[in-house]
């Protein structure tokens, strides 16, 4: 006899062995067991789940000879028949391939003729949301009065394409995904049985590749076990499916952990070069959901903190979308890893973050606008402020076209604060940088800024670009720019970040 693939080999003959729809073989048994079978019903849900096996398996009880109560016997000749595929009076029909008026109406005239050796002439139309609406309306009065001998069971995977004249006249049962601990209990049932062995890990992983498709986990362990022999490797299923093990996911997220982007952008073109990046970054996905759970619920405390992981399993969540229209499927991965690394976050949390940054400053009763330029500084420092520099009598009396003259005790008033704020002076800055940036929490961002100039009680640093300037003056770094300095030089100054070439810069 010819080789039959696992997922009809295994395929259930019986409501009790159906994995994953209690809530439709239950009914379905009751309905069989008082007798109360409806003329049609619709099938509609994932594919993989089991709405084919399950009308199969309805057309057997309803024309079993011998049932057990509400399972076929499986031994009968209805049963039989029905299980060959050669049964008069179970027509199963491909509505893709049978999709136009012609092909409606000779199962119409079908309809007109009485079972050969069956209570029940049962007609399985699989795949209908794709007949025309010329062959929905052709059945529609069929369906709505068939003869009392026929069952319709129509089968989609799209119920939102079928007619709502052919809802209305179908008992609806919705399939769903198969958990993931049922189709594992089937495939070690498979791999017991099969006198196969298998790797740790083997049923996991095809489980989450099959996506609650128990058909497609049978065909992935029937291509891994043609592949492998007796014996089915991890490496075997990662040929396979395509995919990578968990030591090159747990690398990648050591390369994120440590901002080294070039490292994990030479690891994404390793992986494009022989694996599916489609694949790849689902996998990868999935790995930080786990990672994430886990911290959520306490189980681990990895190195990369809950909030890091959010945002990078959202970049890549974002990426994976955007991969389905890019004409180079690594670009989406590529810019994700980029934008983590230098924290170029998504509009929506810059714009909260700058509207928190503008609460605190409105919280804080007096204080001035932030100086644009360096220039503005200066000047700050050097012309007298109204309340300092009085005039005299004898300044008012000068003539308008001189400049009044500060008295002696006025320019000490002014100059006696600088001299305070350049007790440690900026040569000394300059010298011990180096220990302040060793000394900061948060030195990544310092990385593209440099020294400019010490006025006063303010530290002028300058930075390259404008997500720079954006990144420095987070209150978080400036809190840790902050500490730092008065942990390495025992100063509290206040610190100001422009960009080079600005307007006003010295």
């Amino acid at each position: 006899m010819a080789y039959q693939a696992l997922y009809r080999a295994w395929r259930p003959q019986r409501f009790s062995e159906i994995a994953g729809q209690r809530h439709i073989t239950r009914t379905l048994v009751n309905a069989v067991d008082s007798g109360r079978i409806a003329h049609a019903y619709l099938f509609s849900g994932p594919r993989g789940t089991g709405k084919t096996t399950t009308a199969k398996v309805l057309a057997k009880a309803v024309n079993c000879a011998e049932r057990d109560g509400a399972e076929p016997c499986n031994r009968c000749p209805n049963c039989t028949a029905t299980n060959n595929g050669v049964s008069v009076d179970v027509l199963e029909i491909d509505a893709a391939s049978n999709r136009g008026i012609d092909e409606i109406r000779e199962l119409r005239e079908q309809v007109r003729y009485r079972p050969a050796s069956a209570p029940y002439k049962v007609f399985i139309v699989d795949e209908v949301h794709m007949l025309t609406g010329e062959a929905f309306n052709a059945l529609l009065k069929t369906l709505e009065e068939p003869p009392q001998h026929v069952i319709f069971i129509l089968a989609t995977t799209e119920a939102h394409k079928v007619p709502l004249t052919i809802l209305s006249r179908c008992q609806r049962f919705e399939f769903r995904r198969i958990s993931n601990e049922e189709i594992i209990e089937r495939l070690d049932e498979i791999i017991q049985s099969g006198s196969l062995s298998v790797d740790d890990g083997v049923p996991e992983l095809i489980t989450r590749v099959s996506e609650g498709s128990l058909r497609d986990a049978l065909s992935v362990l029937d291509q891994a076990s043609a592949l492998g022999g007796d014996r089915i490797t991890m490496d075997d299923l990662y040929a396979i499916l395509g995919t990578v093990g968990q030591d090159t996911m747990e690398t990648l997220a050591r390369l994120l952990d440590a901002n080294d982007a070039a490292g994990a952008l030479r690891l994404l073109h390793e992986v494009e070069n022989s694996k599916d990046l489609r694949l790849f970054a689902r996998e990868f996905s999935d790995y930080l959901r786990g990672r994430l759970f886990a911290t959520l619920d306490g189980r681990t405390n990895p190195k990369l903190d809950q909030d890091r992981v959010l945002r990078l399993l959202s970049l890549f969540a974002k990426a994976e979308q955007e991969m389905r229209f890019a004409s180079r499927l690594s670009l989406p991965l590529e810019l994700a890893i980029v934008r983590f690394v230098r924290g170029d976050d998504d509009l929506e949390t810059r714009v909260a973050d700058l509207e928190q940054r503008l609460a605190k400053l409105e919280e804080r009763p007096g204080t001035a606008p932030p100086e644009s330029v360096v220039g503005e500084v200066q000047v700050r420092i050097s012309a007298p402020p109204p309340n300092v520099l009085q005039t005299t009598p004898a300044q008012e009396t000068q003539p308008s076209g001189e400049l009044p003259v500060a008295s002696e005790r006025d320019r000490r008033t002014v100059q006696e604060p600088v001299s305070a704020a350049q007790a440690v002076d900026f040569d000394a800055v300059c010298r011990r940088w180096p220990e302040v940036l060793a000394s900061c929490k948060r030195q990544q961002y310092l990385k593209r800024t440099r020294l400019l100039a010490l006025n006063g009680m303010t530290l002028v640093v300058s930075c390259a670009d404008p997500f720079t300037l954006n990144v420095f003056e987070r209150p978080e770094n400036l809190a840790a720019l902050d500490e730092a300095l008065h942990r390495v030089l025992g100063v509290k100054w206040r610190i100001k970040c422009v960009r080079d070439n600005a307007p006003g810069e010295p």
